[in-house]
Order: structure tokens, then sequence, then C-alpha cells
């Protein structure tokens, strides 16, 4: 277990790094190798409502979880201290679970309840969800509002005139991108949160979702739809999962974030 970037942003005032941070971003590994692109666009998003927001990224040899190593605990507390003790703003539940579990000391804010005290929510997206948290912790609440405010539906099955075989057909929405990948990987639509925010990612790829900085909600429901995926879009799928795709992400993730914002290249 090593850390591939940990970094205090650029203070624009001075051109040199921060400090001391107030804030951290600990985006985790499962999302940084699924949608890369998707950390580059949140990281600016936090930076201007939070521009002293430290980056945590890592990567990990094949086969090890960092989560059960207790020097690899050592050390992120290490590298948090060093910034200056900050909040760690975390994006899946699997990681709020951990810090809160193994490391008490560090104080954690979650992303989506930082999304929506200032206002980030991404276009109009008139879809219909059923939501899918890990059962160790969950983002719920949250994930329902942001979707909400964005004009989506969230599917309840106790006020709902939906048959049983029409729900199962329902897209799944969640803040666990391994939720999602698994969702995925038996067949099911399932959709990260952020996709919906930031209209991008592989899951938007056979969604109608349309995005726009102006728009009324309709107050129709919207209709469940086919989602059957075609043999073409079932290929894609696979794709999603291959391992050493998934490490070259994380590569071009390191990459990308130090030339974006620390004007450096690897």
């Amino acid at each position: 277990m090593e850390f591939s970037l940990v970094r205090a942003p650029i203070d624009q005032s001075t051109g040199k790094p921060f400090e001391k941070c107030d804030y951290a971003l600990f985006p985790g590994l499962s999302l940084a190798k699924s949608e890369p692109e998707l950390i580059v666009l949140l990281y600016d998003s936090i930076l201007h409502q939070h521009a002293d927001t430290a980056m945590f990224l890592y990567k990990a040899r094949d086969g090890a979880d960092p989560l059960l190593n207790r020097k690899w605990q050592q050390r992120l507390l290490t590298e948090w201290r060093k910034l200056g003790k900050p909040a760690v703003i975390i994006v899946s539940p699997e990681d709020m679970h951990f810090f809160r579990g193994c490391l008490g000391e560090i104080k954690t804010i979650s992303l989506y309840d930082e999304l929506l005290a200032h206002g980030i929510s991404g276009g109009c997206s008139r879809e219909l969800y059923r939501i899918a948290e890990p059962e160790t912790y969950s983002f719920a609440k949250a994930v329902r509002e942001l979707a909400e405010s964005m004009g989506a539906v969230i599917y309840d099955p106790e006020n709902s005139d939906i048959s049983s075989d029409d729900a199962e057909r329902i897209p799944y929405l969640t803040s666990s991108i391994d939720t999602r990948n698994e969702l995925k990987s038996q067949g099911h639509d399932a959709v990260h949160i952020l996709e919906l925010i930031y209209g991008m990612g592989r899951s938007n790829e056979h969604l109608a979702h349309t995005h726009s900085e102006d728009h009324e909600h309709s107050h129709e429901a919207p209709k469940v739809r086919d989602v059957s995926m075609t043999e073409k879009q079932r290929a894609a799928q696979a794709a999603l999962f291959d391992n050493a795709a998934k490490n070259q992400n994380l590569i071009e993730l390191e990459q990308t974030l130090l030339s974006l914002f620390w004007g450096e290249s690897v």
C-alpha cells in the first residue's frame, strides 16, 4: 500500500501550497479506478467552495486490502497531521464506515452533505430510480435529496402502483461505486450519484439524461423504461471491470491531477 498523491493545493494568492489545510478530499480507490474523470470534476468543484482542500489519492498492490492494514492506517494519520489535521471529505459509504471505525481521530464529512449545503447539483434528470446503499453505512437520505433536486423520482414500494415485475427494471442509484459495479456485473442498470450530477460516466452511456442550467421540472411521473442491454452494451459493461484498465485509470488520474491543479507532469 502506498500513496500515489497526497498534496495541499496551491494558494492562488501566493503561488505556493497551503501550509495548513482545513479540508481534504478522500475519493477512494474504487472510484479512482472506475470513474477517474468524476474525481477531477469533483475536486475542481470542491476547490471553488474550499480553496484549501488537499487531495488524498492512493494505490494498492493487487489483492491487498489497505483498509485492514494497520501500518497503512498509521501512515495515513501521519500524512493527515502533516496537512494540519483537515476535515476529510468522504465520497464512499464504505470509506466512511472505515474512518469512523478505525480512524476516529479524524473528523469526517459526507461529500453529499457538502454538495447539498453549497447547492451543488446537476442538470435536469427525468428518471425513476431505486436507491441501493451498503448495509454497513448509507448516504441514502442525501442521495435522495440530490437526485430529487435534479427532478429525478425515487421509487417507494409502499406508495407506488408499479408492478413488482416493472419495479425490477427500475435502475439503481447509489453513492457506492462498488455497489454500482456489483449490480452492473449482475446485469442490473445502476448509476452512481456523481454520474447523475456531472452528466458523465460509463453508466450514462445508455441512460436518457439531459443536463441544462435553465430548466423546469415536469410534474408528470416518469415511466419505467426498458433497460435491457444490447450485446454491444454488455460488451462495454464487461470492459468496465478489466483490472488492467482500472490500474491504468489510476495512473492517468494522478497525471491529470498533477497537471491541472499543480502544473506538473509525470
